[in-house]
């Protein structure tokens, strides 16, 4: 009797995980997919709506901003109320959220309706991870979120080949009216067939001052970042030291509470430190990447948005073939040397940009785009598994919002290191100009401003790919059996 019990328990914790692993997949590419697809429709959304740069790059970045400032207050209400039900609901919100973005007449109803689309995001990847690494608490684990990471990575790039399909063919609406038959599809869905693994401490207090101080730093100091990019203004200072200090008051604080919002005794775990650590410093080094080549190929090159969207496929199709390869690599060989490698070829990817980011054939782009996409596939899968499998169960909802966190913040402060350089190359107003999606007035000039930013801006980012891969290599040689 005990052996025929067993064996019926096998397909049913089988079929559970391929739920698991597939719906969470469609919600990650879902999510991600609506953070780039943006990108290549700008300038046509610019036009229609009569929307200045300003506005157009809240809207591109506020989707992500509210991400980043939710994750950590999402994942710890999922970990204390349910995780199932937290991310089912992140579906409904993202749908509701998505037609109102169909429907916005005005730039700053666009907007509002993108910050609402952002917390719907938030409550879909907050609790993502932490789901699947429920499901798959042994081997299999590491491919798992490999498939996960790719299907999130492959949605931001391939946002831009979509985003540039739908423009060309039905206008941008659609790039977020098809939102709704999959997000009404995955909510139903989730509450059928999804249920709770972990156990859920339903009695823990929520920490709502800690939710204050943390979202008030964020928010704050990436506003004053973005009115840097911009051009910047006299309160650029006052909001980046309001952001600083509410933050620093928010650690301290939470040293201090009985029911932290993170648990910072989780960065005592060596691999969390150093996989998060060099997690943040791959996002910063690549994080403006896509962002910058897409607008280069328009600009500098006269490529089509949909051609833009094209020329970017080597990374795509690097990240799809190489991330569910690494994490099978992962629950064998464990994920320091997979990781580390990963970030060194990154770097030699960033190197090539360095040096020749625009100009001559495209063939050597497109060599340079392939081995980002090498590098990313080999660092991120092995890197999740090792980052998730080290804590325990019950704060693997806080520990996937850390990591997805530090990740969103990454891209963020990407850009606005990557503009800010690209602004002392070329004049203020050129370079709105360029983001508008207006063609550079004296081509030859403007060109190679842009040309010698960018080059600046990969260069730098090439040095945080190295120290990326240093601190990669510094979180101890892990088994297998840890990773997954």
């Amino acid at each position: 009797m005990h052996q025929r019990s067993s064996f019926s328990e096998i397909p049913a914790q089988a079929r559970h995980q391929k739920t698991v692993l597939i719906n969470t997949t469609i919600g990650s590419l879902m999510a991600s997919l609506d953070g780039s697809i943006l990108t290549v429709s700008l300038p046509t959304i610019a036009r229609e709506l009569h929307t200045g740069v300003g506005l157009m790059l809240w809207i591109m970045m506020g989707y992500t901003v509210v991400i980043t400032a939710l994750l950590l207050p999402f994942g710890r209400f999922a970990d204390t109320h349910g995780r199932v039900r937290m991310y089912g609901l992140g579906f409904i919100v993202f749908a509701a959220a998505s037609a109102l973005c169909g429907f916005a007449t005005s730039g700053v109803f666009l907007l509002a309706s993108r910050l609402f689309q952002g917390v719907g995001a938030a409550m879909l990847w907050s609790n993502s991870q932490a789901i699947l690494t429920d499901a798959f608490p042994g081997q299999g684990r590491g491919f798992a979120l490999g498939i996960n990471q790719v299907a999130g990575l492959t949605g931001s790039v391939g946002g831009l080949l979509l985003g540039g399909l739908i423009t060309a063919t039905l206008g941008w609406r659609w790039i977020f009216f098809v939102n709704l038959p999959i997000g009404a599809f995955g909510a139903i869905w989730t509450f059928t067939s999804l249920h709770e693994i972990a156990s859920i401490d339903r009695g823990e207090p929520f920490d709502s001052y800690g939710m204050v101080l943390f979202v008030g730093g964020i928010l704050l100091a990436l506003l004053g970042l973005t009115i840097v990019i911009e051009g910047g203004g006299p309160a650029v200072p006052w909001l980046l030291a309001a952001g600083f200090l509410a933050l620093v008051a928010f650690t301290f604080y939470e040293r201090r509470t009985s029911s932290p919002l993170i648990d910072l005794r989780l960065f005592s775990i060596r691999i969390f430190t150093f996989g998060n650590a060099s997690l943040f410093l791959n996002a910063l080094a690549r994080g403006a990447l896509m962002f910058l080549m897409t607008f280069s190929f328009q600009g500098l090159r006269g490529a089509s948005p949909l051609t833009a969207g094209l020329m970017m496929l080597p990374l795509t199709v690097a990240i799809m073939v190489v991330g569910p390869i690494s994490g099978r690599l992962s629950d064998r060989f464990g994920s320091r040397e997979l990781s580390s490698g990963g970030l060194l070829v990154t770097a030699v990817a960033l190197a090539l940009l360095a040096r020749d980011p625009l100009t001559g054939s495209y063939t050597p782009i497109a060599v340079a785009l392939l081995l980002a996409g090498i590098g990313n596939g080999l660092f991120n899968s092995p890197n999740t598994s090792a980052v998730m499998g080290a804590v325990p169960p019950d704060r693997r909802g806080v520990a996937a919002s850390t990591r997805t966190l530090l990740f969103n913040a990454g891209q963020l402060f990407s850009l606005a290191l990557s503009f800010t350089i690209l602004s002392t190359t070329m004049g203020g107003g050129q370079l709105s100009g360029f983001l508008a999606g207006m063609s550079t007035q004296a081509a030859s000039i403007g060109h190679a401003a842009f040309a010698r930013g960018l080059g600046e801006a990969f260069a730098i980012s090439t040095v945080l790919s190295l120290i990326a891969a240093v601190l990669s290599a510094l979180r101890g040689k892990v088994a297998p059996s840890a990773t997954a």
